[in-house]
């Protein structure tokens, strides 16, 4: 295909789901502090057709959630950001067959295009015992997910087959098949961790799409199924040695590969379990595969009908877009969607933190001691609790993705001290001491500026309450929340 042609509908993809409802619109809280208490809530309350950035305060939410419906797909563009991956728990307990059907026990499903998370655990709680129990499906073409955590036993991730789905430094758990079903996925940096008392990552059904093994080096048909690179396969303590098979062939074209990966001793050593028959036409392989020391793994075990991919083939077959493009005509470029926008750059001090603008930023998301404040499309702060702790900022890019914090400590003195004494009189500010005045609205906006040591200075505000930042002749700093009237 034609370059500028692929970069020129690649732009109008990017344009057509740019657009925006206001950043901080949509703040879900399990605590009433924001306005959705569910996640549903603020899905419910999103527009079609437009990209809407859900943020959910560290809190766990129990229940279903729906992105559309098995019967209705929904033409929501969805962004799912989480303050915190650990933090920000969705959950349910119910499973197969306790309920009717597997979407009755599935705690997130997805029935629309595009839809993106971040820093968010997707959870299952039925039981080890409990039988199928899904965290998460993804029914809908192009979803994506960057450090997220699927918890689950039995069927923890299910993706529909012919559609599509990416995985980024996401960490997967469960006993048995706890990846299954049909959809191309790759999984890119994650960590796989098998818990007690199961045997089987993978149970890919019938692949979509076949590269055809005239097309390839190794001489085999490759199904398109699962697709993990570069990934860590670790197990829970008490997870004993060779209990654990890489996968096993769900329908007849099954296919799964592990590319680069770090295989835990807990991985038996003829690497795949057969099922029904199904393996003698199943696409199971590996490349360059290894053990936690960095060695190659000893493959020389492995079950006859699995194989080892060529490095020709890996580099020229199994990269996202080729996969992916056999799927379907329409471009999915999951990578640079994953990757994180650049940090501010803190400026200024408390109590008016002030950054530089980052290009490509929509907003800012603002957290005093790992708890989140708010969300501001400004590039200014005012810290109106002074207490003493650390403010971090992050820049959210396009589609929600946030960026590492930067970071300040507001350890300030407090004017409590019999130090200094300080306070508004008749619209004079005075001190009992020489200070450097500077005075910032609730806003965080620099209202007023001494140049000179004072120890009494008229000033003119509009009526309200002020951060007062006071240096004196020594270098010390005293911080302190005063009410302005001018009478």
């Amino acid at each position: 295909m034609n370059t500028k042609f692929l970069t020129f509908v690649l732009l109008m993809l990017l344009l057509s789901v740019l657009v925006f409802s206001q950043p901080g619109q949509y703040i879900v809280a399990a605590d009433g502090s924001a306005t959705y208490n569910t996640i549903q809530a603020a899905i419910d309350a999103c527009p079609n057709g437009e990209r809407s950035i859900v943020f959910v305060k560290n809190g766990t939410y129990y229940g279903q959630t729906y992105l559309g419906t098995k019967t209705l797909a929904s033409t929501k563009l969805i962004s799912l950001i989480g303050e915190s991956r650990d933090g920000v728990i969705l959950t349910y307990d119910k499973a197969l067959p306790n309920v009717s059907k597997f979407e009755d026990a599935t705690t997130f499903q997805i029935y629309a295009k595009d839809f993106y998370a971040e820093n968010i655990t997707f959870a299952n709680t039925a039981g080890v015992s409990a039988g199928q129990a899904l965290a998460l499906y993804t029914a809908g073409d192009r979803a994506t997910f960057k450090n997220c955590y699927l918890k689950g036993f039995q069927d923890t991730y299910r993706s529909k087959k012919g559609t599509r789905a990416y995985f980024k430094e996401c960490k997967i758990e469960g006993t048995v098949d706890f990846i299954y079903a049909g959809g191309t996925v790759f999984f890119d940096d994650c960590e796989l961790y098998c818990l007690q008392g199961g045997g089987y990552i993978v149970a890919p059904e019938d692949a979509f799409q076949t590269i055809p093994k005239t097309s390839t080096v190794c001489d085999k048909f490759l199904r398109l199924g699962f697709i993990f690179r570069n990934c860590n396969i670790t197990a829970q303590t008490g997870v004993a040695d060779n209990s654990y098979y890489l996968g096993r062939p769900w329908n007849t074209t099954a296919g799964a590969f592990y590319l680069n990966c770090t295989l835990g001793k807990h991985i038996n050593t003829k690497g795949w379990k057969e099922w029904n028959g199904s393996e003698t036409t199943a696409s199971f392989a590996e490349y360059k595969s290894l053990n936690p020391d960095g060695s190659l793994v000893d493959v020389s075990s492995r079950v006859s009908w699995s194989f080892q991919l060529p490095e020709a083939d890996v580099n020229n077959l199994f990269t996202t877009a080729g996969i992916y493009a056999r799927i379907s005509t329409e471009l999915y470029q999951p990578e640079p969607i994953c990757i994180s926008p650049v940090a501010p750059n803190i400026l200024t001090s408390p109590p008016a933190i002030k950054w530089n603008k980052v290009n490509g930023a929509i907003a800012y998301v603002i957290s005093k001691n790992n708890r989140y404040l708010t969300i501001t499309t400004d590039t200014i702060f005012g810290d109106l609790t002074l207490d003493v702790g650390i403010i971090s900022v992050k820049t959210m890019g396009s589609i929600g993705q946030l960026s590492k914090q930067a970071t300040f400590a507001t350890a300030l003195s407090s004017t409590n001290s019999e130090k200094l004494k300080i306070k508004f009189e008749n619209g004079t500010l005075i001190s009992s001491q020489p200070v450097r005045i500077t005075v910032f609205s609730a806003a965080g906006k620099m209202a007023y500026n001494s140049k000179n040591y004072v120890t009494e200075l008229a000033i003119q505000l509009k009526v309200g309450s002020y951060i007062i930042k006071a240096t004196a002749i020594d270098g010390a700093i005293y911080t302190k929340k005063l009410i302005y009237t001018p009478f």
